[in-house]
């Protein structure tokens, strides 16, 4: 018998494991997509985007829709800190809509990512700007990798000394996506410890203003931006540091697993849309005097597309569920749908291109920058390897495709 691929085994398990599979969306969850997905109808066409890119990626008219017309900047914050009390599944909805219209907005790295941050870190200055995010004052920007570190999140060399008048940070922190567009920077020093342990790890907070703090934005293949952003010598005020003091590795776990489940719902949306974008070429692009989409070859392309897009959205919901989950549960669980979303989105990707032909390539079409959308989201958060690696050290195997010399 043939071996069974390593992400298939992950699969099944993590499906058998998920118990009472009839899973149905509340009719105010319901509601919610159905209102993301006609605002985005209304303001976000192609046409409209690549303008946005034209204009460095970012309408402040559309930020301020999100905060007062739809409300989805405080979805998934707690109603006592301002927030609708959404949560894991609400953040999927909302993704998996930004995936379809290839959102370029930072909300994945300022709601989501950096949203959960402060969320657990708690205190007064993340109260208040969890309220300033959720009302679109502030744009707050994750900044946790570092030169060599990889997905390593222990891997932290910025240092974050304690004097009389606060916090002088030394260090650098690199693709920092959103940071072009951030009012803030939220980013891991060590304040203890060595280079690569777990404990020592703190957060601080610090105001794009703030004197020393050197930015290199730049575009990435996608269209969004980034920065890296080094610290030289910086001195950030006492209340810099949030949260305790060199124990933040959990909560940054934590976070990134869940802004890891709500990127692989984006890519669920960015992987049906270049379905349904393709099928409609399939119908219209003629050759030998008929459609291509009568072709038996395209046909089985696009079933195969459509299979594994089913498989992603039910793998998503798994890892969606699984983030209140207790031990390796969670982790395990976000992984396995990690390592299937970036093949995933790699083989619809590279199939929707190919049924396009040479156009697929072409700048003036959507198919190709849902493409590079797919690309990036393959690696982004950890690639496909990282994540089996991952899974396979958190149960304990180690099989003969991941073994570790």
């Amino acid at each position: 018998m043939a071996e069974r691929p390593v992400w298939i085994s992950l699969c099944l398990v993590c499906i058998l494991r998920g118990g009472d599979l009839n899973f149905q969306f509340s009719d105010e969850q319901m509601l919610l997509r159905g209102s993301v997905a006609g605002y985005l109808q209304r303001h976000y066409s192609f046409e409209e985007r690549r303008k946005s890119l034209a204009n460095g990626g970012f309408r402040p008219e559309i930020w301020r829709g999100f905060a007062e017309e739809l409300g989805i900047l405080g979805a998934v914050f707690p109603e006592k800190l301002g927030g609708a009390g959404g949560g894991a599944v609400e953040t999927m909805l909302i993704m998996e809509e930004f995936g379809r219209f290839l959102v370029l907005e930072p909300y994945l790295e300022s709601v989501v990512l950096a949203g959960c941050l402060l969320r657990q870190a708690g205190g007064e200055r993340s109260r208040a700007m969890i309220e300033a995010t959720i009302v679109g004052n502030a744009r707050v920007a994750p900044s946790l990798g570092e030169t060599g570190s990889r997905y390593r999140l222990a891997t932290v060399a910025t240092s974050a000394k304690s004097e009389k008048k606060g916090w002088r940070i030394k260090g650098s922190k690199t693709v920092v996506a959103g940071g072009a567009l951030a009012t803030h920077f939220l980013f891991s020093a060590r304040t203890g410890g060595a280079v690569q342990d777990r404990d020592g790890i703190s957060l601080f907070l610090a105001e794009r203003a703030e004197g020393g703090m050197q930015i290199r934005d730049y575009a990435l293949i996608d269209g969004r931006w980034a920065s890296d952003v080094t610290f030289d010598d910086v001195l950030l005020g006492p209340d810099a540091l949030i949260g305790v003091p060199g124990g933040a590795l959990s909560l940054i776990e934590r976070a990134v697993d869940e802004a890891t489940s709500a990127l692989c719902a984006e890519a669920v949306g960015v992987m049906q849309a270049m379905l349904d974008v393709t099928v409609d070429y399939a119908k219209q692009r003629e050759q030998f005097g008929k459609p291509i989409g009568s072709f038996q070859v395209i046909q089985h392309r696009l079933a195969d597309m459509l299979i594994t897009i089913e498989k992603a959205k039910s793998i998503t919901l798994m890892a969606t569920l699984s983030l209140d989950a207790g031990g390796t549960d969670r982790p395990k669980a976000v992984s396995a749908a990690k390592a299937f979303i970036a093949n995933a989105a790699k083989t619809v990707a590279q199939a929707a291109v190919q049924i396009h032909g040479g156009i697929g390539i072409a700048e003036e079409t959507p198919i190709s920058h849902y493409f590079k959308r797919a690309t990036v989201i393959e690696g982004q958060f950890g690639s496909a390897i990282h994540h089996l690696c991952a899974y396979a050290d958190a149960t304990e195997y180690v099989g003969p495709r991941l073994r570790r010399h």
